[in-house]
């Protein structure tokens, strides 16, 4: 259409919108003016003024059918029409007030659900990092063709990603300082590492998430300041002076935004660092999950003696790269780094590693994946598979809602059968009346999805409060700090979760309800008369009940492992113990620490109210632990994987603190100190592993010492219980503990156990007291060892209570659409009723026959739903504990529970309907 005829079109459109009755008077009058002129035209010719102007209208084709074909040119009727339908719903809906908000509430848990879910998902999963072109971003790992077997993840192992498919995210300093001076493929490489820092300066810990960057960390970011400078290449070499950037949270709530903090000076573990920047908002690091508040240069590691910047095998950095272009190929930035990595791993070569670990190391190949969305130390490994298995069971429970809600919409379609023909009979088409009809159905779901969305803002900040991952970083579990502002991915995916169930819960009502007789409507015919109508109820409810029984074979599945895993004997008694984590560093020198550590456990043992007190390197349910590779005469065919054991230095009330019982053999004791042979006690799988069939008691190992050498034997004095270590849901590893006195290795002991006759935190003041006594400068954390336990089970607690939440709501939702599907029978049958039991029909007759059309639906959806239910479990293998994801009593139990809710749900109005009286019944005829 040439440009010109626009300028007449879009203003005369434009009128019709907005100023539709004055557009329609207008037309009027141009019609009539139209066969006014006509009528003339044919009087003239010779006809009478009544024939001529009947004429004139048989040319015109029907004056109601030309306005309408003068309405479809403006090209606006379709918005007109929709307004009108939406009007015409809103009314409907509001004469149904207890229809709309048991649909809108129905539609509001199911999208809320899925929103609440998927806004997890998109914060830990799919969100871009705020950065400059961030999809050019990709993290660099070294891939060991030794460890491929390991494959991915496991949810029961949150170690496991170190090697996950034969690829390490971990990087030693020199091994990143060669990748920054030899690479040529990106346009810019930088390093970080997260760490906790301790903003205080004695007494009990005040933790600050932070990151050690590379000099190039921001500008390859392509980060500004919000105020100050950022860290730059200058301020990371070696010797460095102490600067950090602080993050845009932590400028606003600890210097309230003020521009002095740009100067300032920062006391972090105990050093101080001028700080000379604010990072931008909204930017906390690389890792998702980690909100770091504080940065510093790596270089600084060498003030605070944390890391040596010249060990070869301290393996703690990461490191990501921009590619300088989108377009390079995968396969081309692979073939470069496979160039390039011979001569980058064979310069930082850890010296004193054995020839066939160096032969090893030097055959990695440096690897790229993208890190757009940022990357994850543990978050994404321990709760990828968890939020998916939440995700399927949620998408269930809308399954279930918009199942329930077609059912109520089959039921009122029927209640406007009249209706519906009379607006046929005056003209109105099928799709015309589907439109209407779908337009209600849009309005429900449009507000389902309202009061839905705001359910899920409140239930993804009720659900993060739960979430918390194993640290490597602080001591114990640390809550999680997700990013849950919106974005468009969750507005998109609420709006298409309502766009889906439109067609869910819409579509099959409306094409019955339009599908109807008009003559038979009118009539009056029941919908017993209708066996489609039947059917069609029928194949809903059962399939609500199909599942339902997935999701409570899912639900009962994830109570049972928790429940088991729960009532897990550990080996050691959790009750009263009070966990305190000191660090001496750099209040006490290295050489005074272990006199030091031994006066604060025996003042702490002296406390009122403390029944035991013992220290240890590692205490139960901790992430971090050491190992050595042991050695003995009946295991020299071992491979290293098998010859590892995790290694413990304790002190000898250790075992009597938790309560842990010995097997055979003796405690430490007085005697044995760091002159006198070296002992251990070891666990019965270690006992079983490493002197197979044979008396551990007396006999003697060797774990590596220097590098490449075992040290002097160790002779084995005590065989305790095996206990659980890292988390309850693991395999008990071997295990050898150690006396402090004799310390094989650099492991400190600095974890002390209080095993206590009052409530375990009602003593941390006395603690702080005596330990100030020893030395004030000294940090303390605390934690007890319940909850550090509790820490280990998050995921499962999670999912068990989360799935048992929606397993109740899909009961509920089954049990209500199942009595309303009943109800509406009996109503429906009620002439039916009235006739049987005028010829001598029994209640208890009528009753069995209503059971048994309720039960015969029942048990099509439990045949349906058992065998979706063994299909869909497997997924669910990694996620259990002490269970099958085919447990028979779990699936029993679940179709037995539904088998009572549709009982009970079937049996009040099948009990009415033993109550109708045939004279009323029939009345109406």
């Amino acid at each position: 259409m040439r440009p010109g005829n626009w300028l007449y079109i879009i203003p005369l459109r434009l009128r019709a919108l907005f100023r539709r009755r004055r557009a329609d008077e207008d037309l009027d009058a141009e019609l009539r003016d139209h066969i006014e002129q006509k009528t003339e035209s044919y009087v003239a010719g010779g006809l009478t003024p009544r024939e001529a102007r009947r004429q004139a209208l048989i040319d015109l084709r029907g004056l109601d059918q030309t306005k309408e074909r003068c309405r479809d040119t403006r090209r606006v009727t379709w918005l007109q029409d929709l307004a009108q339908d939406l009007r015409y719903g809103l009314r409907m809906l509001g004469k149904s007030p207890g229809f709309t908000a048991v649909a809108v509430l129905t539609l509001a848990l199911g999208i809320g659900a899925n929103t609440a879910i998927f806004s997890l998902i998109d914060a830990a999963m799919l969100r871009t990092l705020p950065v400059l072109r961030p999809d050019e971003l990709v993290q660099l790992k070294r891939h060991d063709p030794r460890y491929t077997s390991i494959g991915s993840p496991s949810f029961s192992n949150p170690l496991s990603f170190l090697w996950a498919g034969g690829d390490s995210p971990v990087f030693s300093n020199p091994l990143w300082e060669q990748i920054r001076d030899q690479q040529d493929v990106f346009s810019g490489v930088f390093a970080w590492s997260n760490i906790q820092f301790d903003l205080g300066r004695g007494g009990t810990l005040e933790p600050a998430d932070g990151s050690l960057v590379s000099g190039d960390f921001f500008t390859t970011l392509g980060l500004f300041p919000a105020a100050g400078r950022l860290i730059i290449w200058s301020d990371d070499y070696r010797g460095c002076p102490p600067v950090a950037v602080i993050s845009y949270g932590f400028w606003q709530s600890h210097y309230g935004g003020a521009k002095t903090a740009v100067g300032s000076v920062l006391s972090l573990d105990k050093d101080l660092f001028e700080v000379i920047g604010v990072a931008p908002p909204g930017f906390h690091g690389m890792d998702v999950g980690w909100h770091s508040e504080v940065f510093v240069p790596i270089c600084t590691v060498e003030i605070s003696g944390i890391q040596s910047l010249d060990a070869r095998s301290s393996w703690w950095l990461n490191v990501a790269g921009r590619i300088p272009k989108p377009g390079i190929s995968r396969a081309q930035l692979t073939a470069r780094l496979r160039v390039l990595s011979p001569r980058i791993f064979s310069a930082a070569l850890p010296q004193f590693w054995p020839a066939d670990e160096q032969r090893s190391f030097e055959k990695e190949k440096l690897v790229a994946i993208s890190a757009a969305t940022g990357t994850s130390f543990t978050l994404r490994q321990q709760f990828d598979q968890p939020l998916q298995v939440l995700m399927a069971i949620v998408g269930l429970v809308l399954l279930i809602a918009c199942a329930n809600i077609a059912g109520l919409m089959l039921t009122r379609g029927v209640v406007r059968e009249k209706e519906i023909a009379v607006r046929h009979a005056l003209g109105a088409s099928r799709w015309r009346l589907i439109k209407q009809l779908l337009t209600e159905c849009i309005l429900l779901s449009a507000m389902g999805a309202i009061v839905g969305f705001l359910f899920a803002r409140w239930g993804a900040v009720l659900l993060i409060r739960d979430f918390s991952i194993h640290s490597f970083f602080a001591y114990g579990n640390m809550p999680v700090p997700l990013d849950l502002s919106l974005d468009g991915r969750v507005l998109g995916f609420t709006a298409a979760v309502a766009i889906l169930t439109v067609a869910l819960f819409g579509i099959l009502p409306t094409l019955r309800s339009t599908g109807v007789s008009p003559t038979s409507a009118m009539k009056g015919s029941l919908e017993f008369d209708h066996p489609a109508g039947f059917r069609s109820r029928n194949l809903i409810v059962a399939s609500q009940v199909a599942f339902s029984l997935v999701l409570l074979v899912a639900a009962g599945l994830l109570l049972r492992s928790f429940a088991k895993l729960a009532t897990l004997d550990p080996g050691f008694d959790p009750k009263n113990v009070l966990i305190v984590y000191a660090q001496l560093w750099p209040a006490v020198p290295q050489d005074l620490r272990p006199a030091a550590l031994e006066q604060i456990e025996n003042r702490l043992r002296a406390l009122p109210g403390v029944l035991s007190a013992s220290r240890s390197s590692m205490t139960p349910a901790e992430v971090s632990y050491g190992q050595h590779d042991v050695h003995t005469e009946w295991s020299k065919g071992f491979t290293e994987a098998e010859s590892m054991s995790m290694s413990v230095n304790v002190s000898p009330e250790y075992f009597q603190t938790l309560r842990m019982q010995f097997v055979a053999g003796r405690n430490f004791n007085s005697g044995d100190t760091s002159t006198s042979p070296a002992v251990a006690i070891i666990d019965q799988t270690a006992a079983r592993r490493f002197f197979p069939g044979l008396d551990p008691l007396g006999k003697t190992f060797w774990i590596d010492g220097v590098p490449g050498r075992t040290g002097p034997p160790i002779e084995v004095v005590g065989v305790v219980r095996n206990a659980k270590s890292v988390s309850l849901r693991e395999e008990i590893h071997p295990t050898i503990f150690f006396p402090t006195t004799q310390a094989p290795d650099i492991l400190v002991a600095n974890a002390f156990e209080l095993r206590t006759a009052v409530r375990p935190t009602a003593l941390i003041s006395s603690v702080q007291a005596a330990v100030a006594s020893v030395n004030s400068g000294i940090t303390l954390e605390f934690h007890t060892l319940t909850q550090q336990v509790s820490d280990s089970m998050v995921q499962e607690r999670l999912l068990a209570q989360l799935s048992g939440f929606f397993g109740s709501l899909a009961l509920l939702l089954v049990s209500v659409g199942l009595y309303g599907t009943v109800s509406y029978l009996v109503a429906q049958r009620r002439r039916e009723f009235g006739i049987r039991m005028a010829l001598g029909a029994e209640p208890g007759s009528i009753l069995r026959l209503i059971m048994r059309d309720v039960f015969s639906v029942v048990a099509v959806g439990l045949l349906a739903g058992i065998a979706m239910s063994l299909a869909a479990t497997r997924v669910l293998q990694q996620l259990l504990f002490g269970i099958g994801p085919r447990d028979t009593v779990t699936l029993v139990v679940a179709a037995a529970a539904l088998s009572l809710v549709a009982l009970v749900a079937g049996y009040f109005p099948g009990r009415r309907a033993t109550k109708i009286s045939p004279m009323e019944a029939l009345r109406h005829e």
